[in-house]
C-alpha cells in the first residue's frame, strides 16, 4: 500500500472485520487489510464498487448501498 508521499505500509493480513455502527448493530466488511502502521480505519470506496456496493458521502454521513437497499450507513 502506497501513500500520495509515497511512504509505503505492508499488508500483514486479509480478512473479515466488524464494524458496530451508532445505532448498534454490527457488520461485517469481507475481504478487509490489516495493516500495522495504520492508526486509523480506512474503507476503499473502490473496492466497494467492485462488489457492486455504491457509497455515497455528504453531511458526515457514510452511506453503503445495493441498490435500493442501505447496507451501512455510519455518521
Amino acid at each position: 500500500m502506497t501513500f500520495d508521499n509515497r511512504h509505503t505500509c505492508q499488508i500483514k493480513d486479509i480478512g473479515t472485520s466488524s464494524v458496530k455502527l451508532f445505532d448498534g448493530m454490527i457488520r461485517e466488511l469481507n475481504d478487509a487489510w490489516y495493516v500495522s502502521q495504520l492508526q486509523k480505519n480506512l474503507i476503499s470506496v473502490g473496492a466497494l464498487e467492485v462488489q457492486d456496493l455504491r457509497a455515497t458521502l455528504g453531511e458526515s454521513i457514510l452511506k453503503i448501498s445495493n441498490g435500493p437497499l442501505v447496507v451501512l450507513k455510519e455518521i
